[in-house]
């Protein structure tokens, strides 16, 4: 039994370290996109409470060039008010392309916590290859939603259509 406990507490810390990686991504991301011009850069957080406070963090440090980096939660699709970033957790990442409908106007970047959903709409997605954390990008998504990655960013990603 203690055992099981050292290692679920090994996946915690596991986990946890992912959340703070990807929220470091998420912020990288904001720092080599073009958004249009606002004093905020909001990003919204649709079902994953780790990501939001990790990504609260990072906000009460860092700013986003000149802007002012505020953390929104939503716990469903409606929930989504106007933001620049807008991370769907695994839990609800068979939402992504609702989301993505919903927002199919806006000029706001879709990331989803899992590999694959680039194709149901997001420009970028968290995947793992060969035990280390990677994402999935799609221009054309991102694009599509008026945002412009910097090539770097892209050239860094697994391109995917």
């Amino acid at each position: 039994m203690g055992c099981a406990l050292v290692l679920t507490g090994l996946f915690s810390q596991t986990q946890a370290q992912t959340a703070k990686f990807k929220a470091l991504f998420i912020y990288n991301f904001a720092m080599n996109g073009d958004w249009p011009a606002s004093d905020q850069m909001v990003i919204t957080v649709l079902g994953d409470s780790e990501m939001i406070t990790e990504l609260e963090s990072i906000a009460k440090v860092k700013k986003v060039g000149n802007r002012t980096m505020v953390i929104k939660s939503a716990s469903s699709v409606k929930d989504i008010e106007d933001s620049q970033i807008i991370y769907v957790g695994s839990s609800k990442c068979s939402l992504m392309p609702i989301v993505a409908s919903y927002q199919k106007n806006n000029p706001v970047l879709l990331i989803a916590d899992k590999g694959g959903m680039c194709g149901q709409g997001a420009g970028i997605a968290f995947t793992s290859v060969d035990g280390k954390l990677r994402f999935e990008i799609n221009e054309g998504n991102i694009e599509a939603h008026k945002i412009k990655i910097s090539q770097k960013v892209v050239s860094l990603g697994i391109s995917v259509n």
